[in-house]
């Protein structure tokens, strides 16, 4: 490291000597703009063998949550579920992007049980079940890591 800071130190001295070297005047100015912008770039960088972190940090930057989506409500009605991370609430109304979806499934007559893996961004989730037939509107319910945990069992 110290080798290094010697060879960019000399470099940084020629630059310096060929440039005022040339001229004075606005050349000069010039010069010094350019001797300050190299030792900008020969600034030491630090390498990833010189970084260190907490001993407890696992480096892991997903979690999983276990959901357990419940029994369809009828046997007559079929019931489609999405649950999603990308979502916003205006107005009592909730807008989602349906391509954030880690689950899109239908109810059956048993519970399901899945595992979702998030990253540690997706901190809350949205599900929607749809009951399918006209003019149904969906039932919505959130879940949030920080107040539920690690497990959600969606119940309507």
């Amino acid at each position: 490291m110290k080798n290094h800071l010697i060879k960019l130190t000399i470099l940084n001295i020629i630059i310096a000597i060929t440039i005022t070297g040339c001229g004075g005047g606005e050349e000069e100015d010039n010069a010094q703009e350019i001797t300050a912008k190299a030792q900008v770039i020969a600034e030491p960088t630090i390498t990833t063998s010189e970084l260190v972190s907490d001993p407890d940090f696992n480096f892991i930057s997903n979690t999983d949550v276990d959901i357990t989506v419940p029994v369809s409500p009828s046997t007559t009605i079929s019931y489609f579920i999405n649950i999603c991370t990308d979502f916003t609430k205006e107005n009592d109304e909730v807008k989602i992007n349906y391509d954030s979806c880690k689950l899109r499934t239908t109810l059956t007559t048993l519970e399901q049980e899945f595992t979702l893996s998030l990253s540690n961004a997706e901190l809350m989730l949205v599900a929607q079940i749809w009951p399918i037939e006209n003019g149904a509107q969906p039932v919505t319910l959130y879940w949030n890591i920080t107040e539920s945990g690690h497990r959600w069992k969606i119940t309507i």
